[in-house]
């Protein structure tokens, strides 16, 4: 694995359980500055690893890899979702979105998946039809990476503004599909703009920078609510205007987000760091278990005993990281020990090649 992209990995997983770790209020700045751009960073990398592991594109059996994707992503999401179904149910009324024990709810999960039991599992199903999509167009253009990097702009400034579907999230896969295609551009050109980067690197940092700390400290993105930024259908925005210079806004912003992210990969692995490398192989755990010790934490701490985000924020970041980590290491020992329970790793994200 290229130490560069497992360090985007692990900063952008690090990202996911810090702003999940406050409670409703949160810490604005923090929040704002994580939201703008940690969801575009992980489609950015998908895309990336995407195409440098994906060969022949155009011969490609589309059969064989929706089968490999709907088990690596969607396997999860139903698997997990279901464990947590439960749970989620009869403790209701210490959630901040109470469900009910029905069929039609239970179902609706799946199908909405901004209404999951476990909601930034919106990005599994996401992910998942953004992939199919990017391989068909790609067959049907014949490797033509440039234009359906240009249909995926379309869907994102054009088709966006005009439909406004829920249903398998239709509007993110919409908006994400051009930062998706953005890491598969990123990874074609990579010798080119790496140059570029290294030679522009001391403007390039302070440009992207003050352009976060704009963000994140002005209400630079006023009328667009975070959900709202995370699926690219600004419910708020009334015109056609509006929405495209809002959405510009959001993806220079979750742009420098992502160049801000690789600067940082540079950097460490220029200096050799590897403080970090411990959790190299372990994202996905991570991102598909640190719910469970996080909701614990929030109801324990912020809902009965009444304890400030000084307290609860630390806690639940180093449990929601490590619960995970710990089970990775554990499950995977025991699946190398007891074959017969290689299925493990799927459901959980365990990589028994790292």
């Amino acid at each position: 694995m290229n130490k560069n992209i497992s360090f985007l990995q692990i900063f952008g997983i690090l990202l996911v359980v810090l702003g999940h770790s406050s409670n409703e209020e949160g810490i604005p700045f923090l929040s704002k500055w994580i939201y703008s751009f940690h969801m575009p960073l992980f489609i950015f990398i998908s895309g990336f690893l995407f195409y440098l592991t994906t060969k022949d594109i155009c011969n490609i059996n589309l059969y064989k890899f929706i089968k490999k994707k709907f088990i690596r992503l969607i396997l999860p999401y139903i698997v997990i979702s279901s464990i947590a179904y439960l749970p989620k149910v009869f403790l209701s009324k210490f959630a901040q979105r109470s469900i009910d024990l029905s069929i039609n709810s239970y179902l609706h999960s799946f199908l909405y998946p901004w209404d999951n039991v476990i909601r930034f599992f919106w990005f599994l199903p996401t992910l998942f039809f953004i992939m199919i999509i990017v391989v068909i167009l790609l067959k049907i253009t014949k490797n033509k990476l440039h234009i359906v990097f240009y249909f995926s702009i379309i869907l994102s400034f054009g088709v966006l503004n005009f439909i406004d579907i829920d249903v398998l999230n239709i509007n993110g896969i919409f908006n994400y599909m051009l930062f998706f295609c953005l890491g598969m551009m990123y990874c074609k050109y990579k010798e080119r703009l790496n140059e570029i980067l290294r030679k522009n690197f001391s403007v390039i940092f302070i440009l992207v920078f003050i352009l976060l700390v704009i963000n994140a400290t002005t209400n630079l993105f006023d009328g667009i609510s975070v959900s709202g930024s995370e699926t690219g259908k600004m419910k708020e925005v009334a015109t056609n205007v509006e929405f495209i210079t809002y959405k510009l806004f959001y993806v220079v912003i979750a742009i420098s987000g992502i160049i801000l992210s690789i600067i940082l990969s540079k950097l460490y692995c220029k200096y050799n760091y590897t403080f970090l490398n411990h959790l190299d192989g372990k994202t996905f755990t991570i991102y598909l278990l640190s719910w469970f010790s996080q909701v614990f934490v929030r109801i324990v701490g912020y809902q009965i005993l009444n304890l400030s985000m000084i307290y609860v924020v630390p806690v639940s970041f180093i449990l929601g990281v490590y619960v995970p980590v710990l089970i990775n290491i554990y499950i995977k020992d025991f699946i190398l020990k007891c074959n017969k329970f290689r299925f493990l790793s799927i459901i959980l994200g365990i990589n028994l090649k790292r």
